[in-house]
């Protein structure tokens, strides 16, 4: 997920002009990178537990925070820092929906319990 986002971020330099639409672009992937690896090391920290319940809460529970905190980033971006919207939406929206296709991808072909054999 981070080598997509590093080599979407050159591209993105080597054809806009515009520094701020270059900066929206390079914070959005470092938001959308953060959120998947939160959303791995989350399924791997609830799969510890042997409560189906404590593993649900830590993924849903766990949603919720990755959710506020891409949410705080993304008013940062605009408010603070005073991005460009519209690359800095499209930018974010783009890598999120990617990398959440890929944590499904993972989540499917890979077994986090300890206690089921691997197929």
């Amino acid at each position: 997920m981070t080598v997509f986002a590093a080599a979407s971020c050159v591209l993105a330099v080597g054809f806009s002009t515009d520094r701020g639409a270059e900066t929206s672009v390079l914070f959005s992937a470092l938001l959308a990178t953060v959120n998947g690896i939160g959303a791995l090391a989350l399924s791997h920290l609830g799969s510890r537990w042997s409560s189906t319940k404590a593993f649900f809460g830590a993924v849903f529970g766990g949603m919720v925070l990755r959710m506020g905190l891409t949410l705080a980033g993304f008013v940062i971006g605009l408010r603070v820092l005073h991005l460009p919207e519209a690359p800095f939406a499209a930018a974010l929206l783009t890598f999120t929906a990617l990398f959440t296709a890929a944590e499904t991808a993972v989540w499917s072909r890979q077994n986090f319990s300890p206690r089921v054999p691997q197929s």
